[in-house]
C-alpha cells in the first residue's frame, strides 16, 4: 500500500514554498496543541494563560543566594514529532528552473556516450550529398541537393568546403582522386597497364580495404574525434567519451549546449558560435515527481535575556553525511520519476571544425621520419605540431587508428616479371626489417615502366607512413573539389545537422539520470532547503530528543545560526555553578548521536544549570522534568538573572 504523501505541484514562488512546507511538516496533526503559538502557555508564564512571569516567594527556585539573581520567568519547552508525511514535489520544466534556478548549471544529470552521437553525426555528414559513393564506381555520383544538409552548402555545393569534406569521408579505393598529389604517378601507371588489377585494387589490398571501404572509417575517425576535439575541450575533458548534460541544459532544451561546448579559450569549440542547438528531450508533458522525507525538526529554545524561539535544525540519521535537509532517494522508482521524455531523443547542432592554414609535407625517407608521432613531432611543419582539434590533425589521427598496425608486401607484375613491375611494402619485410610498422615504400622498377612515369610527370610516392600519405590525399581534396579552387585557410567546415539522434531513447534516460541525481542527493537538497538557518530566532539553548530516545538541552552551535552570524558565546554549555567552572555538559555523551554541541541529557525532577549567554550575562536554570516514558513531551525552564 502506497504510504500518503503531501503533494506540492509548483506554480509560483517555488523555492519559498518548499522551505515552509519542509518545516510545516514537522508540525503537530490538527487537533494537537500548536507549537507555532508563541503565547500564552508558550510565552512567560506562571501556570495560568495571562503570560505573567512566575516568581517564587523569594524570588528564587533555590541553588545559590536568591539576592544573587534577578525574578525567574518560567517557559514551557515542548516537542514537536518528528513529520510522518513525505513531500511530494511535480515539477514541470518551469517549475524546476523556478525553483533551481542557475544552481542547476551544478546538478549533473545525465553523461551522454558521444560514440552513438558522433556516429549519428558523421553519417550523416557522409550521406549528405547521397549514397552512391558507397557503389564500386570511380564516379560518386554526389548530389548535394538530395538533402536538407548537402542543400545547407548553398546553391553552388560543389565549391563548398562542406562538400569538400563529405568527399575525404567517402573516398574509397573504388572513387579515390588523386590527382596533383605524390601518388598520382602510380596510379595512372598502374591503370594504364592495368597492374595488380588497377591503381583502386592495389591501394584496397595494400591497405587491407574493401574497394567500397572509406579510407578512415567511421568508427576510427569517431576515435579521432574523441581524443583530439572533445577530450582535449575544457568542458569536456576525460577521453572525450562522455559529453555532460546539466539539469540546466536540459530544462532550457539544449539551448545551452552552444554555449557550454563552443568556443573555450584557445580551443575553437566543438559546436560552432552563432547557433543555438535545440533538443526534443523534453516534451510538453515533462514532469519530474520526487518524494523526500524532511529531516527538519522545528524546536522550540530560549533567548534566556529576552523570550522563546523556534529555530529549524537538520537530523539525518540516514547518511552518509548526515547533513541533508531532505533525504531523497532517486533510485527507488517509487520515489522518483520522469515522465514527458521524447521517446529518442534528437538534436539539432552546428558541428564545425578548423583546418590549417597551409599544405603540411609529409615527412619522407629518413630514419628520423619514423620517430614523427603524436606527441614527438620532428619538427614546426609536422601535421602532430598543430593543434589536435585542427582537421588535418583531425584527419592523421584517424589514419593512425586505422593502419598503425599495419604490414604488407607484394610485387605486382608486369609480362609475368617483377622486375617490370611495381612493389608495395607497408612495414617491416625481408629487405626492410626495421621498417616500423606502417611505414609506405613504393617501389616501380626500372625499364619500360620508368619511361612511361614521364608520361605522368611523376614517379611514386617517397617512403613515409600510411597516414601521411592520406592525410596528403585529403589536403588535396579539401582545396580541390571538382572545377574549384578554395585557398589555403579558406575551407573551415560547418555542418547544420538537425534531427541527430542523440543516442539515448527517453526511458534509457529516466533511468540513466538516477545515480548521478543520486550521488548529488545533498546538493540537490541543499539548493532546495539551504536557506532554511535564515528564519531561525535567536537562542541560547533549546529541547531536542537524541538518539536514545531521550530528552535533551542543547546548548546552540555556530551551525545552527543563520549563515553570516557571529557565534559570540565566551563559554558555550551547562555548569553547575554560576561561575561557570563546573561543566555538566558534554560535546560526546553516550546515548546521543550529536558530537559537535555542547549538551545536557534531563533528568527526571529539578536540576539547577547556568549558561552564559553570547552578551556575557550569566543566567540560572530551574529546569523541572516530568515523569515519562521517553523523552517528555515538555519541560518547563525557570530562567532568573545574575546581578551585578
Amino acid at each position: 500500500m502506497r504510504r500518503s504523501s503531501l503533494q506540492l505541484t509548483l506554480s509560483g514562488g517555488a523555492r519559498a514554498t518548499v522551505i515552509a512546507l519542509a518545516a510545516a511538516m514537522t508540525l503537530p496533526a490538527c487537533g494537537d496543541s500548536d507549537p507555532g503559538d508563541t503565547r500564552g502557555t508558550d510565552g512567560a508564564t506562571d501556570g495560568t494563560t495571562d503570560g505573567a512571569p512566575s516568581t517564587s516567594e523569594d524570588g528564587s527556585s533555590g541553588g545559590e543566594d536568591p539576592g544573587q539573581f534577578g525574578d525567574e520567568q518560567e517557559y514551557e519547552l515542548r516537542l514537536s514529532p518528528p513529520p510522518s508525511t513525505p513531500l511530494e514535489l511535480a515539477l514541470n520544466k518551469e517549475d524546476s528552473l523556478e525553483l533551481f534556478g542557475e544552481a542547476a548549471k551544478d546538478i549533473l544529470l545525465i553523461e551522454v556516450d558521444t560514440n552513438d552521437l558522433l556516429v549519428n553525426t558523421l553519417d550523416e555528414i557522409k550521406n549528405a550529398c547521397g549514397t552512391d559513393w558507397l557503389l564500386d564506381d570511380e564516379d560518386p555520383n554526389h548530389d548535394c541537393s538530395l538533402t536538407d544538409l548537402g542543400q545547407s552548402f548553398g546553391l553552388n555545393w560543389e565549391c563548398s568546403p562542406e562538400y569538400s569534406m563529405v568527399r575525404i569521408l567517402t573516398m574509397t579505393p573504388a572513387n579515390a582522386v588523386v590527382d596533383s598529389t605524390s601518388i598520382a604517378g602510380m596510379q595512372g601507371l598502374a591503370d594504364l597497364l592495368g597492374v595488380g588489377g588497377g591503381f583502386s585494387a592495389i591501394l584496397a589490398e595494400s591497405l587491407g580495404l574493401g574497394l567500397t571501404e572509406e579510407f578512415i572509417d567511421t568508427p576510427n575517425l569517431v576515435a579521432a574525434l574523441k581524443q583530439d576535439m572533445l577530450a582535449t575541450h575544457p568542458n569536456i575533458g576525460g577521453d572525450g567519451s562522455i559529453m555532460p548534460i546539466t539539469m540546466w541544459d536540459a530544462l532550457h532544451d539544449m539551448e545551452t549546449l552552444g554555449e557550454t561546448f563552443g568556443p573555450v579559450g584557445d580551443h575553437p569549440g566543438v559546436l560552432a558560435p552563432g547557433f543555438a542547438p535545440h533538443s526534443d528531450a523534453l516534451g510538453p508533458d515533462f514532469t519530474m515527481t520526487a518524494i523526500a522525507d524532511s529531516n527538519l525538526r522545528l524546536l522550540e529554545g530560549l533567548d534566556a535575556g529576552t523570550d522563546k524561539e523556534f529555530i529549524s535544525i537538520v537530523v539525518d540519521t540516514v547518511g552518509p553525511n548526515f547533513e541533508d535537509p531532505l533525504e531523497f532517494d532517486f533510485e527507488d522508482p517509487e520515489k522518483f520519476s520522469i515522465t514527458g521524455l521524447a521517446l529518442n531523443p534528437t538534436v539539432d547542432m552546428r558541428f564545425a571544425m578548423q583546418e590549417h592554414n597551409g599544405f603540411l609535407e609529409s615527412c619522407t625517407e629518413n630514419e628520423t621520419c619514423w620517430d614523427n608521432l603524436p606527441g614527438a613531432p620532428i619538427n614546426n611543419q609536422s601535421v602532430w605540431a598543430l593543434d589536435p582539434w585542427v582537421l588535418e590533425h583531425v584527419i592523421a589521427r584517424g589514419g593512425k587508428l586505422k593502419y598503425e598496425s599495419r604490414q604488407f608486401d607484394k610485387c605486382y607484375e608486369v609480362l609475368f616479371s617483377c622486375s617490370l613491375g611495381a612493389r608495395v611494402m607497408i612495414g617491416p619485410n625481408a629487405d626492410f626489417p626495421n621498417y616500423p610498422n606502417a611505414w609506405s615504400h613504393f617501389v616501380i622498377n626500372l625499364g619500360l615502366l620508368d619511361s612511361l612515369l614521364n608520361l605522368f610527370n611523376s614517379g611514386p610516392p617517397e617512403p613515409q607512413y600510411s597516414w601521411d600519405l592520406i592525410s596528403e590525399v585529403a589536403q588535396v581534396a579539401l582545396h580541390n573539389p571538382p572545377g574549384c579552387e578554395l585557398p589555403e585557410g579558406e575551407a573551415d567546415v560547418e555542418f547544420t545537422l538537425r534531427d541527430i539522434g542523440i543516442g539515448i531513447s527517453g526511458p534509457e534516460m529516466a533511468d540513466a539520470v538516477r545515480p548521478y541525481l543520486q550521488d548529488q542527493a545533498s546538493t540537490i537538497a541543499e539548493l532546495l532547503l539551504g536557506n532554511y538557518k535564515e528564519n531561525n530566532g535567536k537562542v541560547d539553548f533549546y529541547y531536542r530528543t537524541e538518539t536514545d530516545g531521550d530528552g535533551w538541552l542543547f546548548f546552540v552551535h555556530p551551525e545552527d545560526q543563520a549563515p553570516g552570524e557571529n557565534y559570540q558565546y565566551d563559554n558555550p554549555g551547562f555548569f553547575a555553578d554560576s561561575a561557570l567552572s563546573d561543566k555538566r555538559s558534554s560535546v560526546t555523551v553516550n546515548g546521543a548521536g550529536d558530537t559537535v554541541r555542547e549538551k545536557l541529557k534531563l533528568e527526571t525532577g529539578e536540576t539547577t544549570v547556568y549558561i552564559q549567554d553570547d552578551e556575557g550575562d550569566v543566567y540560572r536554570l530551574l529546569l523541572i522534568v516530568p515523569q515519562a516514558d521517553g523523552a517528555p513531551q515538555s519541560i518547563k525552564v525557570r530562567v532568573a538573572k545574575k546581578l551585578g
